[in-house]
């Protein structure tokens, strides 16, 4: 009987030494104004904002979604969505959308596809593509006129 008490409070003990451990793949500390540790790699996470700002622990999936243009032709307005993606990228169009084109290429430049932009807003299936960071080149008469970083989960 004391042998298994003895197990059982072991047993305890190294459960509650570990509760509040994760194990992860890299950290560190970054400084500047102020300091925060992090690690890569954490299962769980908990979100804390208010009117300063905002902080998250665990795992973070940073985006970065940005606008390049072209030329700038006041008479067409782009937009494409929903970024990042999974399935379909839709390239709406308002305004003179006669002649354009758009090319998508992958983070290493390499045309994926091409098209001509029909009506105001066009689909590009985006599904059979892997993970990563695409570009978006849209031209009109041949001359670009925006060009979008797009995201592809």
């Amino acid at each position: 009987m004391k042998k298994l008490t003895t197990t059982i409070a072991m047993l305890i003990a190294v459960i509650t030494a570990f509760a509040q451990s994760s194990i992860v793949s890299a950290g560190g500390e970054a400084t500047g104004e102020g300091s925060v540790s992090f690690s890569i790699g954490q299962t769980a996470y908990v979100a804390v904002a208010n009117e300063n700002g905002s902080i998250s622990q665990g795992v973070q999936q940073a985006y970065e979604i940005s606008t390049e243009t072209g030329i700038e032709i006041t008479e067409i307005q782009l937009s494409a969505f929903p970024n990042p993606t999974t399935d379909v990228l839709n390239l709406q169009i308002n305004g003179d959308f006669k002649n354009v084109t758009f090319a998508l290429y992958n983070n290493t430049s390499k045309l994926i596809t091409k098209g001509s932009v029909i009506g105001a807003e066009s689909q590009i299936q985006m599904g059979a593509y892997k993970a990563g960071v695409y570009f978006l080149e849209v031209k009109a008469d041949g001359n670009a006129v925006k060009k979008f970083k797009i995201v592809k989960r």
